[in-house]
């Protein structure tokens, strides 16, 4: 699995370097960059949920919302979670009313190729709205070049009450994936600090371990798995999907933990169902989580 989605990911690129270049042909007549559609999520309901008492970090794992997730006790005080009646109540949003299980997405700039874009995901699990009202919509970004990875923060747009609205490290994030993708093992050459080398510049085969001064060579050949996409192959779908939401402590258990975070994970995947088709919305800008994927961290 590749390492978890961070705000850094997406935006290390937002110095757009763009190139007008033509939509290459494929089968489906969309760029293989082009990620617009309706789209049907399925959350796997595997729980990760972390408790941040003062930098000290205590996790519970548990599947699906009908359990008790049990940190033990603070100052006396024990701290048991119904994930029912939590994830009920009005004043929060639980990561399917955070990020919907049906959503239609946009796409800025569609037409050329270039490696960051903006992309609106827009709830589309109510389409007959009454005349006036827009739909939802979540802003972010998804790069082109490093394998349709996406991020969107879940903070401000998610909220709830004093206490229950969801933190700025919020956040939905995955990969678009392509029709006809697969994993192949392949051999890659890197050095000690698993850079990638070429063992000729090292004046040595890659395992004999040897440079041409004596010295220690460190580019080794190694078995490593890649994600081979067919050459202009259309997005079909959404892999790696999480949605990671954090609270102040106060909105789980009461202001006696009040600064305390509690953030609740989980994925999800999604299948690309239809053309782009979304109900009334405005377009948003993006907006990326503060922190990152929340990590239980100070």
């Amino acid at each position: 699995m590749p390492p978890p989605l961070r705000a850094g990911l997406l935006l290390g690129a937002l110095s757009l370097a763009l190139s007008a270049c033509g939509v290459p042909a494929s089968t489906s007549g969309r760029a293989e960059w082009d990620v617009r559609g309706n789209y049907t999520l399925t959350y796997d309901d595997r729980l990760t949920l972390k408790l941040n008492i003062g930098g000290a970090v205590r996790e519970v794992t548990t599947t699906g919302y009908g359990g008790i997730a049990d940190f033990g006790s603070h100052e006396g005080q024990p701290l048991r979670l119904d994930l029912r009646e939590f994830c009920g109540r009005a004043d929060v949003l639980c990561p399917s009313e955070a990020f919907w299980t049906q959503v239609a997405i946009n796409q800025d700039d569609v037409n050329r190729r270039q490696d960051l874009y903006v992309i609106n995901v827009i709830n589309n699990t109510v389409r007959d709205l009454p005349s006036g009202q827009r739909a939802e919509v979540r802003g972010g970004l998804v790069n082109h070049a490093q394998q349709d990875t996406f991020l969107l923060g879940l903070g401000a747009a998610a909220g709830g009450g004093q206490h229950c609205g969801a933190l700025a490290l919020s956040l939905a994030g995955g990969r678009f994936r392509h029709m006809g993708e697969r994993i192949e093992t392949r051999t890659v050459y890197r050095d000690a600090q698993g850079r990638p080398c070429d063992p000729a510049d090292a004046g040595v085969s890659a395992d004999a371990g040897v440079s041409a001064d004596g010295g220690v060579a460190e580019c080794r050949a190694i078995q490593e798995p890649q994600r081979i996409v067919p050459p202009g192959a259309p997005v079909d779908g959404i892999e790696e999907g999480k949605v990671a939401l954090g609270w102040l402590g106060a909105c789980a258990f009461g202001p006696f933990i009040a600064a305390a975070t509690l953030t609740l994970e989980t994925g999800f995947t999604a299948q690309r169902v239809g053309e782009f088709d979304p109900p009334p919305f405005t377009p948003a800008a993006p907006m990326l989580p503060d922190a990152g994927t929340p990590d239980g961290g100070g």
